[in-house]
């Protein structure tokens, strides 16, 4: 077995688990984002802004707290919280657009990563690669679909995202109990 067979092999089967729960919150989340869609994009843009208007004071606070180290970024960041935080209360639909890209280009980036770690376990027997492979070439599809119209409407966006939740949930759970059968065979 080669070195990267066993660290993959050593992780998965102390991990394993981490990958169905992964799956098994998106396939939730992608239930909820296509029975509620509208509801789902609030609750989005509610959650974004109470976040970044919260990391935007703890920004503030740490200036006062941290002994006066980085104080110019820690008030670049708070400033920028904060301001976040209200244009996602008052101007949601602005929200929910840059939203939109920035899920667009996480899916990217998420896609890259499976691609990639697909292409790795191809040398573990059985590890059902092809599955992460697939999730990795949805994510990027879900990305490219992103970036070509990201002035789709909120409700055609949740539905999308639910489809891909629903779709890539799957392939994490299919991927992960694939890993533990493989691992579990070459024990």
């Amino acid at each position: 077995m080669t070195d990267l067979a066993g660290t993959i092999t050593s992780a998965t089967r102390s991990a394993w688990w981490i990958v169905v729960l992964r799956g098994v919150i998106a396939i939730a989340f992608g239930i909820l984002a296509l029975v509620y869609p509208e509801t789902t994009a609030k609750a989005i843009v509610i959650v974004f802004g109470i976040w970044a208007l919260a990391d935007g004071v703890m920004a503030l606070v740490s200036i006062v707290t941290g002994g006066g180290r980085a104080w110019g970024w820690l008030l670049l960041e708070g400033v920028l919280g904060i301001a976040a935080g209200v244009i996602a209360f008052r101007e949601p639909e602005i929200t929910v657009f840059a939203l939109v890209l920035v899920i667009a280009f996480w899916s990217l980036m998420i896609g890259v990563l499976e691609v990639s770690g697909s292409l790795q376990l191809r040398q573990v027997p059985g590890s059902g690669w092809g599955w992460l492979l697939a999730a990795g070439i949805a994510s990027l599809l879900f990305g490219i679909l992103l970036i070509a119209n990201p002035g789709i409407g909120a409700a055609t966006l949740l539905v999308l995202i639910g489809i891909y939740a629903l779709v890539i949930g799957v392939f994490w759970l299919i991927s992960a109990f694939l890993f533990r059968k493989a691992v579990n065979q070459l024990a």
